[in-house]
């Protein structure tokens, strides 16, 4: 269904989400993240409370794994989840349900943690994490996540054809805490989301 990815910046802290699937506006309940906290993807059969659930814990002290079962144990189905959480501190932590659609699987790098469910390839996780950790040297998080998402989809991607795309990422901005997206880019529906993602993020990135 779905294949996403959430990173950290350690240098400078920022974290992000991107994220790609055959259904359409992925971006309106999988990624989720806050600055100074950190960030979360939730999939497979979605439950998009878990998100900002999960960030919450973290928010209060939880490491994002102690958030991640905290969260679990209020979900009724928690076999059909899939889950990967990354805070600003750099502790990761995943879900992968049994009962989540197969191929699936996921990938904890260094920076990011990688998941992925009803893919053509298991290897898709794996491929996005290495990716992202070759181009993170180069310090652009939402250039990084992005190549990272369109080596998802060059290995395949969802096995129903990628519909939608979405890129999150979260800092300090000059209008306080209530407003902390420094890129917050979505297409709902596409033949091509990645790409459509990638003209995008030039656009923005050269305003």
């Amino acid at each position: 269904m779905t294949y996403s990815i959430v990173a950290l910046d350690s240098e400078s802290g920022l974290v992000g989400v991107a994220v790609a699937s055959g259904s359409i506006a992925v971006g309106s309940r999988v990624p989720w993240a806050k600055n100074a906290v950190g960030a979360v993807a939730t999939q497979a059969y979605t439950n998009p409370a878990l998100g900002p659930l999960i960030l919450s814990y973290m928010e209060e002290g939880f490491t994002s794994e102690e958030a991640l079962i905290k969260a679990l144990g209020t979900d009724d189905s928690p076999n059909m989840r899939q889950v990967a959480v990354i805070s600003v501190k750099g502790d990761k932590a995943v879900h992968n349900g049994n009962n989540v659609p197969k191929e699936c699987g996921y990938c904890m790098g260094e920076h990011c943690v990688c998941i992925a469910n009803l893919v053509k390839s298991s290897d898709i996780p794996k491929l996005m994490c290495h990716k992202f950790e070759e181009l993170m040297r180069e310090g652009n998080l939402a250039r990084a996540l992005l190549e990272a998402l369109k080596e998802g989809h060059g290995a395949g991607g969802d096995k129903r054809g990628d519909r939608s795309a979405a890129l999150l990422v979260v800092g300090p901005t000059p209008y306080g805490e209530l407003y902390d997206r420094l890129i917050d880019l979505r297409v709902d529906y596409s033949p091509d989301p990645v790409g459509s993602l990638e003209k995008l993020l030039r656009l923005i990135m050269k305003a």
